[in-house]
């Protein structure tokens, strides 16, 4: 998902280590482990959404279709 190279990971340790206590370090890395935890759930969870109504959508067209070729068929039976 987060797409971190070298460089930047070098520079976000770099400060961490000038602006966080290192007694602090063990805390805050459990805190955007959930953070990052939760971002990622919530964004599977709009991808799996998406895809069901892409889902729906494509049966729906067929119904549509049927359902026309249905109605025009019952139309030429009336007449």
């Amino acid at each position: 998902m987060l797409n971190i190279g070298l460089i930047e990971f070098l520079v976000i340790f770099f400060f961490l280590i000038l602006f966080i206590r290192p007694e602090d370090i063990p805390k805050i890395s459990k805190n955007l482990g959930l953070v990052y935890r939760k971002i990622s759930r919530y964004f599977y969870n709009i991808k799996y959404e998406l895809n069901e109504i892409e889902k729906d959508i494509s049966l729906e067209k067929p119904k549509r279709n049927k359902n026309n070729e249905i109605s025009k068929s019952l139309k030429r039976i009336k007449k």
